[in-house]
C-alpha cells in the first residue's frame, strides 16, 4: 500500500502467534485477531476502505474514533458443532489507522455486504481540491 497523508496504518505489536498463512494472527488483546485484507481508494472528495471480513454480520462489527485513531474490529462466531477436523478457528478481525486532520470525522460512514466492509471517509473542504479563478486586471 502507498503511503497516504490522510490515512496511515498504525502498527501493531509484534506478532504474538503465526498460525494463519495469509494473515498475521495477533493474541495482544484477549482474543486471536486477523489483521483483514483491506484496500484504500481515494477520489477528489474522499477516502474509501474496503475490508474483507467474511463471516461477519453487521452487529459483529465496530468501528471506533478516537484521538484521531480509526479502529475496526469484526468479530467472526465459531460453530457449535464439534468439529473432527478444523482449519476455521473463530477470531476477530482487527485494524487501526492513524486520521489526519483532512478527514472529515463527523461525516465517516459505514456499509457491510456480503462480508465486505466499506469504510468512507470524506475530506474536509480545505483538503479538497478547488480551481481557483483568476482575475483580470
Amino acid at each position: 500500500m502507498a503511503e497516504n497523508n490522510e490515512l496511515q496504518e498504525v502498527k501493531a505489536t509484534p506478532v504474538a502467534n503465526k498460525e494463519a498463512s495469509r494473515s498475521d494472527v495477533e493474541t495482544t488483546r484477549g482474543e486471536t485477531s486477523v489483521s483483514p485484507q483491506v484496500d484504500i481508494y481515494e477520489t477528489e472528495g474522499e477516502l474509501v476502505l474496503v475490508a474483507d471480513v467474511p463471516g461477519v454480520s453487521k452487529d459483529g462489527v465496530d468501528i471506533k474514533l478516537e484521538d484521531g485513531v480509526l479502529e475496526v474490529t469484526a468479530h467472526r462466531p465459531g460453530s457449535d458443532d464439534k468439529p473432527v477436523y478444523e482449519e476455521y478457528r473463530p477470531a476477530s478481525y482487527y485494524r487501526a489507522f492513524n486520521l489526519s486532520d483532512s478527514i472529515d470525522a463527523e461525516g465517516i460512514k459505514a456499509g457491510l455486504d456480503s462480508g465486505v466492509l466499506t469504510v468512507t471517509l470524506p475530506k474536509t473542504p480545505k483538503a479538497k481540491p478547488r480551481k481557483i479563478e483568476i482575475s483580470a486586471g
